[in-house]
């Protein structure tokens, strides 16, 4: 294996190479930009399987990058060179502790797919069960961690290689790392796929592939094969007779139950993990999950019940509980931004509405008032974004968001009872009728102040500083055309009344000074109000 540094030079080279980020003077940029696309995908391969990974990855997150890239990355889908099958073999003995002759009758020696980081093969069990086995390249742990961290190092070091491309890389990859580590290891797949299962065991048109436990380790998985229709192969789907929009409202359902009723969910439904067969939508590869803790989950069913109700109070008070707060907050710009993302977007209705463009939205206004959403609600937003593009797709016409609510209307996620029970609204008309009740009182009170000069009033401004300061350069301003004027007319005065050419002299060296401080001082006034 080579080491950090060789590795290290061989990534900076590569990339420069392709032309990214003027790494060196003898690297040049490509003239026609319309290649970069195509040059970040040739260089991935170049890299070899680690950053092939990467690449399937950033691919499926079209939140970060432009459409193009997405379009090319996509490309990397299982496209890896094979390993041999003496590789396999030997690579299925050391982890199952027994040959492949007697694991499994049959053995296909060419695989059903190669990917960056597992091989399958399909092989039939001793009982006649047909099954896939995946096999986990070697030492792809390793080398895929170790080329995340140093491309990080990279990007530190030389932070304009995706200048205009990507927004924070180095945090993307960091995700992309931990994301990692969890589909690399096979024995939580498998955990992943039971629980999945039984949360899903009475939703008939749902179905994932039984791992087999006992042939299942952190490096290899044998589970039931499934040969059905990948989601987008929309022309074999429509000559098996299926109803391209039925099978992507279900898909919207199943979704919708996985995140709200069970708080756990499939987060990478890309269309390459997504089949059909026998009317049943068949999801595969587990490695990477969504989980919504109960007060996550609570808090989402807030929103929601807060979006049905119009209470942008409660949407504002809900975005500070949930989000780490990092600097503090302008409280009148911040609802008036709320109210107007709310207008934007939910007052005309949820026909028609981008799902992603509300998530995106959001993550921006965020960003812009220096608040963090929990992981938790980043990877769902991630995962709507996929599965939105995978139903636009199969079904153009479908409207989502009439799903969706449909789904809050029947989908018990809401509780409708208890909005209008006699307990709940007991509550809100004894809490308005306090209201009410001491009305009267505190108007006698602010009365009563008033007539006996007690009444105080406080005025809160918002910037304050910013303002002052800018008030306090105002002034200097006026002060200063004063003077000017002043030096103006009276070098102008002794000038015209001058008896001698020294006195004449000394007039006009003030009128010259007056001018070039006259000049400078307009030129400072045009430049602040060019500012933003």
């Amino acid at each position: 294996m080579v080491s950090h540094r060789e590795r290290f030079t061989e990534i900076v080279s590569v990339l420069g190479k392709y032309g990214f980020g003027h790494i060196y003077n003898t690297h040049v940029k490509p003239e026609n930009k319309d290649q970069n696309p195509k040059n970040l995908r040739l260089a991935f391969e170049e890299l070899g399987p680690s950053f092939i990974k990467i690449g399937q990855i950033l691919s499926t997150r079209n939140d970060i990058l432009p459409p193009e890239y997405i379009s090319e990355l996509q490309k990397l889908q299982d496209n890896t060179s094979p390993l041999s099958y003496d590789v396999i073999e030997e690579l299925v003995q050391l982890h199952l502790k027994q040959p492949i002759d007697h694991l499994f009758s049959t053995f296909n020696k060419t695989p059903l797919a190669s990917a960056s980081i597992a091989q399958i093969h399909q092989a039939t069990m001793p009982d006649g069960r047909s099954v896939i086995v995946k096999v986990q390249r070697p030492n792809i742990e390793n080398e895929l961690i170790r080329d995340l961290n140093i491309f990080i190092r990279v990007i530190e070091h030389i932070p304009n290689i995706f200048l205009g491309i990507m927004v924070n890389p180095v945090e993307i990859l960091n995700e992309i790392k931990n994301q990692t580590l969890q589909e690399i290891d096979f024995e939580n797949e498998a955990k992943n796929a039971k629980r999945f299962m039984m949360y899903n065991n009475n939703r008939s048109v749902i179905q994932a592939p039984h791992p087999i436990d006992e042939l299942t380790t952190q490096y290899v998985m044998v589970q039931e094969f499934v040969d059905g229709i990948r989601i987008n192969q929309k022309e074999q789907l429509l000559k098996a007779d299926y109803d391209l929009n039925d099978i992507a409202e279900k898909l919207v359902y199943s979704f919708l139950f996985q995140v709200f009723k069970d708080g756990f969910y499939h987060a990478d439904p890309h269309p390459g993990n997504l089949l059909i067969n026998d009317g049943k939508i068949y999801f595969i590869d587990f490695g990477l999950m969504g989980k919504l803790s109960p007060l996550n989950k609570k808090i989402l069913i807030d929103t929601l019940k807060a979006i049905t109700f119009k209470d942008v109070d409660e949407i504002a008070k809900l975005l500070l509980q949930v989000c780490k707060q990092h600097k503090p907050i302008d409280q009148v710009a911040f609802y008036h931004d709320i109210q107007y993302l709310f207008n934007k977007y939910l007052t005309k209705g949820f026909a028609g509405l981008e799902v992603s463009a509300i998530f995106q939205d959001v993550l921006r206004f965020g960003h812009q008032y220096g608040l963090t959403f929990p992981s938790e609600f980043i990877l769902l937003e991630k995962t709507i974004v996929i599965i939105q593009g995978v139903i636009q797709n199969l079904s153009p016409d479908l409207d989502f968001m009439a799903v969706f609510q449909s789904f809050l209307l029947t989908g018990n996620v809401i509780d409708w009872k208890e909005l209008i029970s006699p307990e709940h609204l007991l509550r809100s008309s004894s809490r308005q009728a306090r209201t009410l009740a001491n009305i009267p009182q505190k108007l006698e009170k602010t009365l009563d102040h008033l007539n006996n000069d007690r009444l105080k009033v406080t005025i809160g401004f918002n910037n304050i500083e910013r303002r002052m300061t800018e008030v306090n350069r105002m002034i200097n301003r006026a002060i200063s055309s004063l003077i000017l004027a002043a030096l103006i007319v009276s070098s102008t005065f002794i000038i015209t009344t001058a008896r001698t050419p020294s006195v004449e002299s000394l007039g006009i060296a003030f009128f010259i000074v007056a001018s070039i401080i006259g000049l400078i001082l307009l030129i400072s006034i045009l430049r602040s109000s060019w500012r933003p």
